[in-house]
């Protein structure tokens, strides 16, 4: 069975689903490691660019939708696609600088951009068609390394699913579900 039979009902996707939705509409990515941050900047004029800072990352406007990613040098592939995955959505969702901002609109804008980004790097019609046999629960590993992020990513994707976080899917006789690890 496929991870779509174990999905809560739903309501429509929200706000920032739908958007990153449509960055995926432009490209023609069929499974989760094609999915290529650095062409999508490409797409939209966003250059990629060394940080001066070894451990700052931030995002210059420079007109709509348009700007430059400083990302540090020494951040693994994951990261790297992690952090320019939420800096690509500052730079596509928001107009204001985090500079001229309070701190609750800033952690709002932190919030979308993640959000964002776990809807693009892990979009709901990709993990639907994640498979979970009788045998075998899926793991968190398991869909890190099929999504090619970090455990850490998949666990706040799925915690944007279930109501509780989930550290495994499962399927057994009676239905499927997800798994909780007991401390």
């Amino acid at each position: 069975m496929k991870f779509s039979s174990i999905l809560p009902q739903r309501t429509p996707a929200n706000h920032m689903e739908q958007r990153a939705n449509q960055v995926l509409e432009k490209f023609n990515y069929r499974y989760p490691d094609q999915i290529d941050i650095q062409e999508i900047c490409h797409y939209y004029k966003i250059r990629i660019k060394a940080s001066p800072e070894e451990d700052l990352t931030y995002s210059i406007c420079t007109g709509l939708r348009r700007g430059f990613i400083y990302v540090p040098k020494t951040c693994n592939y994951l990261r790297f696609k992690e952090l320019v995955g939420e800096e690509f959505g500052h730079l596509y969702l928001h107009t204001i600088s985090q500079f001229q901002t309070t701190k609750m609109l800033l952690a709002h804008q932190e919030r979308q951009a993640k959000d964002f980004s776990s809807f693009l790097f892990m979009p709901l019609h990709l993990l639907k068609e994640i498979v979970i046999s009788h045998d075998q629960p899926v793991d968190i590993s398991m869909l890190a390394d099929e999504f090619l992020v970090s455990e850490e990513f998949v666990y706040y994707r799925l915690s944007l699913i279930f109501p509780e976080q989930a550290h495994a899917l499962a399927r057994s006789k009676q239905g499927f579900g997800y798994i909780k690890w007991l401390e």
